[in-house]
């Protein structure tokens, strides 16, 4: 007779002591724990966030999140890279939880994930409803774009990415890459 694993829920999750330089989610019951970032990763990061920030400053459409964890159901917790939520899509404010829902847009740096991983976790997003997925792949200076419907658009770094969840934002994908 085999085992079953216990799939574990959001607040059993959140009630784990926290790990130093650990990240963790929880996806579909499952701990997944991930090492701290390399510098590559986090010299992306900052840039995806740079430039989601300065468009923002000029129109206020919402706020800029980095590593914020989403509860998508009872049994998904997930921390894209960055997000980022419209004003007219915020909960709440309650000092005790986390957001409840997706972020409008969420962005996943590729560094150590498997592609399996990295699927599952798009389609995650897309079905709890955000609006758009962004996954930024430095070592192949590419950046995939996912929506609720149809296949991901593939963007090369001399290539501009328009998002229509933020009207007017448009940049070459390779500003992501800037300082690598």
């Amino acid at each position: 007779m085999g085992t079953t694993a216990t799939l574990l829920t959001v607040e059993e999750f959140l009630d784990l002591p926290e790990k130093p330089d650990v990240k963790r989610e929880l996806r579909e019951g499952v701990l997944f724990e991930m090492p701290a970032a390399n510098s590559g990763h986090e010299v992306v990061k900052a840039n995806v966030a740079e430039e989601l920030t300065a468009y923002n400053l000029a129109r206020r459409l919402g706020k800029v999140f980095s590593e914020s964890i989403y509860v998508l159901g009872k049994h998904d917790a997930y921390i894209p890279d960055v997000s980022f939520q419209l004003k007219e899509n915020y909960r709440p404010i309650d000092w005790s939880k986390r957001f409840e829902g997706p972020p409008d847009l969420a962005v996943e740096v590729v560094s150590s994930e498997s592609a399996a991983d990295l699927e599952k976790k798009v389609r995650a997003y897309l079905r709890s409803g955000c609006g758009v997925v962004w996954v930024v792949y430095p070592q192949q200076r590419l950046t995939y774009v996912y929506y609720p419907l149809g296949d991901p658009h593939v963007l090369q770094e001399d290539q501009e990415l328009a998002c229509p969840l933020l009207p007017g934002f448009s940049i070459p994908v390779g500003r992501f890459f800037a300082d690598l």
